[in-house]
C-alpha cells in the first residue's frame, strides 16, 4: 500500500475563466491555480489527519455553465453547497455536476487506509464544458 498519493488537481474553468482555491491540510498549505493550470500534491491518509480542501474563487457573477468535477473513486469525499447537481460514477472515476449558479460549493478529498488499491498518482479535474460518459474531461 502506498505511503500518499501523488494528486495532480487541474483546473480547466477556461469558459468561465476562473481561478481554483485549493487547501492541502497536513502542510498547512493554500493555493491559487488559474485556469489551464494545476498543481500536484501528496496526500496522505485521513488517520493522518490529510485532506484537500477545493473551491472556485468567487470572482464577480454567478457560473454561467456547468462544472464538472472529475474525481478518483477510490477517494472519499465531500460537496458542500451542491444544489441540483448530479453524481455519476463510470468505471473508477466519479463524475460530479454542478449547475450553473453562484460558485458557492467547496469539495474536500480524503483518503482512508482501507482503500488497499488506491493508486500511488492521480488526478482531479475541475472544468466546465462537455464531459464523455466514462467521466473524463475534454
Amino acid at each position: 500500500m502506498p505511503k500518499g498519493i501523488n494528486i495532480t488537481v487541474h483546473n480547466k474553468l477556461i469558459t468561465e475563466k476562473r481561478d481554483l482555491n485549493v487547501y492541502h491540510h497536513v502542510k498547512r498549505s493554500a493555493y491559487m491555480i488559474s485556469y489551464s493550470n494545476s498543481i500536484t500534491i501528496p496526500l496522505g491518509t485521513i488517520e493522518d489527519g490529510d485532506y484537500l480542501h477545493l473551491s472556485i474563487v468567487s470572482g464577480p457573477g454567478r457560473l454561467e455553465n456547468d462544472c464538472w468535477l472529475d474525481i478518483p473513486s477510490w477517494c472519499d469525499f465531500t460537496v458542500s453547497s451542491l444544489g441540483n447537481g448530479d453524481l455519476i460514477h463510470s468505471g473508477d472515476r466519479t463524475l460530479l455536476r454542478i449547475p450553473p449558479g453562484p460558485p458557492v460549493w467547496q469539495l474536500k478529498i480524503t483518503w482512508s487506509s482501507g482503500h488497499v488499491n488506491a493508486p500511488i498518482e492521480d488526478y482531479i479535474t475541475i472544468g466546465n464544458g462537455e464531459h464523455k460518459t466514462d467521466g473524463a474531461l475534454k
